[in-house]
């Protein structure tokens, strides 16, 4: 069994996000994000939904916990550079976020595109 706790820690750290605040925004109990942050769950044992909402929030997919050698996300190559102010992490964090947004409304409209292409033959 894995367990996850140093790294969660980590993340949330990283993103100046507390228990607290990550179990009111992925809609968890407290005590759970707590649980998985003292390694008294292992990985294996969280509910695949409350892992994606884990995820989404802290900007990064399951595969960053899944997979121990799986660190070197966006985020993390962010956070070695020491001359980033926090303020400027925080806007790297929001440019992600509109890439990944602005990602999936492309995907969407591609899918739209091709399904109109169908339909006019």
């Amino acid at each position: 069994m894995r367990y996850i706790g140093n790294t969660l820690k980590r993340r949330m750290d990283m993103l100046e996000i507390n228990a607290a605040t990550l179990a009111e925004m992925t809609f968890m109990d407290e005590c759970l994000i707590r649980n998985i942050i003292n390694n008294k769950i292992p990985y294996e044992k969280i509910d695949k939904f409350d892992m994606a909402l884990i995820c989404n929030l802290l900007h990064c997919d399951e595969q960053y916990f899944a997979h121990p050698n799986i660190h070197n996300d966006f985020l993390d190559r962010v956070f070695d550079k020491e001359k980033d102010s926090n303020t400027s992490m925080k806007v790297k964090i929001k440019i992600r976020d509109f890439l990944s947004d602005f990602m999936f409304v492309n995907e969407v409209l591609s899918d739209e595109q091709k399904k109109n292409f169908i339909c006019e033959k």
